[in-house]
């Protein structure tokens, strides 16, 4: 049976398994390369040590992603923004492949940025692909109009993540069809899917009406760490 403890802290419990190659850590502190994703895997009581660690792990604009934090933040540190962070559990989705759906590479990233400048689902950056399979829907002229991936892989788990459709494309349900399809990949492997959105997003009505089961809402906090 799949392990289900590790999705109440999955950062760390990907980069502590199948996505450690693309760990940054130093001490309890964890984080995704910059170029990959914003997350950071910490213990929830952190230390002054642990708060050293996450200054050092920084990128140029001193930010940190802080889920679930239960110790105050040093003198100078500021919480930027609060986001609720909701997590499902995939488990009693239906998947199935879509014979639209293309895979994504490399080559696409340029398009699949600017996707993701338009609809706005959450961070994708240079090397986001890597994480795993991304798929996409073109119209009939070639333009990416939608698209979905992975993300956070703990052990057994594996993320639906970068959800989009474009605006004038909406509303012929391709969301619900890639993030079936992205599944049906997940379940290939073995793995379950689930994913996370933030609490103020409509989304979350397809989400619950998929077969989608709420685990948990948590706050993740954009913290500005300043500078030496």
């Amino acid at each position: 049976m799949t392990d289900r403890s590790v999705l109440a802290d999955p950062v760390n419990a990907a980069l502590s398994g199948p996505h450690a190659r693309f760990r940054l850590s130093a001490g309890r502190i964890q984080r995704y390369h910059p170029d990959v994703s914003v997350f950071y895997g910490h213990p929830r009581a952190l230390t002054d040590e642990d708060y050293a660690d996450v200054a050092r792990l920084t990128g140029a604009d001193r930010t940190a992603l802080l889920r679930d934090r239960a110790a105050p933040l040093p003198p100078g540190w500021t919480v930027v923004e609060t986001i609720g962070l909701v997590q499902y559990d995939g488990s009693g989705v239906e998947t199935a492949p879509e014979p639209e759906a293309v895979r994504l590479t490399a080559a696409d990233v340029p398009e699949m940025t600017a996707l993701v400048e338009r609809t706005k689902p959450g961070p994708f950056l240079p090397r986001t692909i890597e994480l795993g399979t991304y798929l996409g829907i073109r119209d009939a002229d070639g333009a990416l109009i939608a698209m979905a991936g992975e993300r956070m892989h703990p052990q057994g788990w594996t993320e639906i993540s970068a959800v989009c459709t474009a605006p004038e494309a909406r509303g012929r349900g391709l969301a619900s069809r890639l993030i079936r399809a992205v599944g049906h990949g997940i379940r290939e492997r073995g793995d379950v899917p689930f994913l996370h959105t933030s609490d103020d997003n409509p989304a979350q009505k397809l989400y619950d009406a998929m077969g989608f089961h709420h685990t948990s809402t948590v706050p993740l906090e954009v913290v500005r760490v300043p500078s030496d």
